[in-house]
């Protein structure tokens, strides 16, 4: 997640123009939109993860995570989404919790692709460093059968390590982007293969980026699903992060759908 050669002082006092359009975009987009998607719906799903990897990067310091998701879309196309775990960005501080929120827009498509446009925030709310880690964030999605994702993501105010600083673990806030790539396919009966590949890219006078990946499987319960990954990332995560997923790590995840 986290990233300019601004100021420490200046942490807390990113602009986020970025994330404030991206939400006008949704509500242009669903003014204009025909009623095309059904009936109302809530759902969500309650997870339990050896270790909450983002992007190739452990939220949780390699511990295992809780998490909570609800999502609410109506029939014109609109989507919220709330999303919380515990987590622990810092080894060295105490655990915390990541509490986000989405707005966007979701599109049927024309026969098997569909897409989605996503304007969230990101909370650390018991952090000890205070509100340093929060971010926002646009994510942009596309689907094809449900089985391979393309997810281009922008945020205006991620945090990074500065390599002049690190030692002394000074982060910065900068602008990032990423593009992931996502499959998931049966293999036979219940069971799917998944594979992912990404690039992370975070901007600043020492802009830097690295690639990460992932390949595992899945196995559907129906409530209830199975999955296990191994996850890694290049060696230029470590120069980014606290902790950086270089070298691959194993991640098995339960979780019950509603």
């Amino acid at each position: 997640m986290f990233a300019t050669g601004v100021e420490r002082h200046q942490l807390n006092h990113a602009p986020c123009a970025a994330a404030a359009w991206l939400s006008l975009l949704c509500l242009l987009l669903l003014c204009m939109a025909p009623r095309c998607v059904g009936a109302d719906a809530w759902g969500g799903s309650l997870d339990l993860t050896s270790d909450y990897f983002v992007r190739g990067i452990s939220r949780s310091d390699d511990h295992a995570a809780l998490q909570l998701d609800l999502h609410y879309l109506n029939a014109s196309g609109f989507v919220a989404d709330f999303f919380a775990s515990n987590s622990q960005i810092d080894p060295d501080a105490k655990r915390d919790a990541e509490l986000s929120a989405f707005l966007g827009y979701v599109w049927p498509g024309n026969g098997d692709w569909h897409g989605k446009l996503l304007a969230g925030s990101y909370t650390y709310p018991w952090n000890q460093a205070g509100s340093q880690y929060n971010y926002d964030e646009i994510d942009f999605e596309v689907a094809y059968r449900d089985w391979l994702h393309l997810v281009l993501s922008y945020s205006p105010d991620t945090q990074r390590y500065t390599q002049s600083y690190y030692h002394d673990r000074s982060l910065v806030r900068v602008g990032a982007t990423s593009a992931e790539l996502d499959f998931q396919r049966s293999v036979t009966g219940k069971l799917s293969a998944t594979a992912g590949v990404g690039y992370y890219r975070l901007d600043g006078s020492e802009a830097s980026g690295y690639a990460y990946w992932s390949v595992g499987a899945a196995y559907d319960l129906t409530p209830v699903s199975l999955a296990v990954s191994y996850i890694g990332a290049t060696k230029e995560a470590n120069t980014l992060f606290y902790n950086a997923a270089v070298g691959g790590r194993w991640s098995g995840t339960v979780i019950w759908r509603f």
